[in-house]
């Protein structure tokens, strides 16, 4: 592995950057592909990717992230959105071993009544290499737990710098109804 800095500093996304990944539910069907483009840069510093399938003419899907690239709303669907408060705390940068984060974030889904608490709580175990469809990347391991209303989900993700995003994921849901283990990938970039 390369000589990494001692921390990771926050993302500086520009219009038009872009993403391709795969996302598959081990044991399940066909990975679904999905393309991510910023479209809006917006004016509290925070940015808006839009997501499809790739190669579809699907209406692209809105995810809006703040200035520190937490996640504060996610279309479900056109018009029907998932909003975060406080925002969603996928990172807290700079990243350094070590560094541990805690949150209780409300969840709301537009149409539904009512609400529910999701407790987070993430921390940076370090510097880590990592090889994905999209090649070898010098990354930040996290792993993190969430917790909301009997679901437990155990994620570990790689945070590299170099491609402005997670290039991996692994998330372990567990609740009475089962165990489900879901896989992303980063299959390509193309950063401008």
């Amino acid at each position: 592995m390369t000589q990494i800095p001692s921390a990771a500093e926050r993302p500086q996304p520009r219009l038009g950057d872009q993403w391709q990944f795969a996302t598959r539910v081990v044991g399940g069907a066909s990975p679904l592909v999905l393309d991510h483009v910023v479209r809006e840069l917006r004016p509290d510093g925070g940015w808006t990717i839009a997501v499809r399938k790739a190669g579809s003419d699907d209406p692209w899907l809105m995810q809006v992230f703040d200035a520190e690239f937490n996640r504060v709303a996610r279309e479900l669907m056109p018009g029907e959105s998932m909003r975060y408060t406080p925002a969603f705390p996928l990172f807290r940068f700079p990243l350094e071993p070590g560094r541990r984060w805690k949150a209780a974030v409300e969840q709301r889904q537009d149409g539904e009544p009512g609400h529910r608490i999701v407790e987070v709580d993430a921390r940076v175990v370090g510097p880590e290499a990592v090889e994905v469809p999209a090649g070898r990347f010098d990354a930040w391991r996290i792993e993190a737990v969430h917790l909301a209303g009997g679901v437990r989900i155990d994620t570990v993700y790689w945070y590299a710098p170099r491609a402005k995003r997670s290039v991996r994921g692994v998330e372990k849901s567990r609740s009475a109804q089962g165990t489900s283990e879901l896989v992303y990938e980063l299959q390509s970039l193309r950063l401008v």
